[in-house]
């Protein structure tokens, strides 16, 4: 019986010392919790994909709430990305569908669409579906039939002009989806190197009698009043010239 008794105390365990179970406790604490409204994955990236083609991925919209859901907002980026779930109801420990396409026309290099998502609960997530616009030969015919003063281009870049007076931000917005971002040259030409103010003023007021370049002047059903023309130009005259822009 003593030698019993001797091998059960011996095999039983110490009980953990204040610090042990101090860093046992701090262990627990700092797992992180899994989201109530989880986006699986939270970014999605498509690689390449040529201009003008659609962008679309399928993002899992999981509910982890001890309780259904319903998702009650879905905003997307911008007016070129739609974003819509198979379901908007979602019982709880289940799931839903994402599916978000994005209109590449006329955008070029690394792109970023982010898509908001709100539950019944209150309850946030965001997807982000990130890929790479290479150029596409048929570009040009994709832009022509679509007008780039209409649809998705209009709600994005066009629209936002009447709140900017700055030539870099005109630029930005209305310009450099065509001409590059650092205007040299992608879609359309570079506007680097420009020593007739006056005739790029026309141009850019007038177009040049085609959809992919319409008059960007008010006077001419563009969104550019005089005083945005008159900054746009002087910003665009003060550009370096290519050769200097490349050293």
């Amino acid at each position: 019986m003593l030698v019993v008794a001797l091998f059960i105390g011996g095999c039983t365990p110490e009980a953990d010392s204040p610090q042990q179970a101090k860093h046992s406790v701090e262990t627990q604490v700092s797992l992180p919790a899994m989201p109530l409204l989880h986006i699986q994955p939270a970014i999605y990236d498509l690689g390449d994909i040529k201009e003008g083609e659609a962008a679309i991925a399928t993002f899992i919209i999981r509910n982890n709430n001890d309780e259904p859901i319903e998702i009650v907002d879905v905003q997307a980026a911008c007016g070129c990305t739609a974003a819509e779930p198979d379901s908007y109801l979602i019982p709880s420990g289940s799931f839903t569908q994402l599916k978000v396409a994005v209109d590449t026309t006329a955008k070029q290099q690394d792109i970023k669409k982010t898509v908001h998502i709100t539950d019944s609960l209150g309850n946030k997530a965001v997807a982000t579906l990130k890929f790479n616009v290479v150029d596409n030969p048929h570009a040009n015919k994709v832009m022509q039939s679509k007008g780039i003063f209409e649809g998705n281009c209009a709600s994005c870049h066009f629209e936002p002009l009447k709140s900017v007076s700055k030539g870099a931000d005109i630029y930005a917005l209305g310009c450099a989806m065509c001409h590059g971002v650092d205007a040299t040259g992608a879609y359309a030409p570079a506007l680097l190197g420009h020593t007739d103010a006056e005739g790029l003023s026309a141009i850019i007021a007038h177009g040049v009698g085609k959809p992919q370049m319409p008059g960007f002047a008010q006077e001419n059903g563009g969104p550019l009043n005089p005083e945005q023309m008159h900054a746009l130009v002087r910003w665009l005259m003060e550009l370096p010239a290519e050769k200097d822009a490349k050293d």
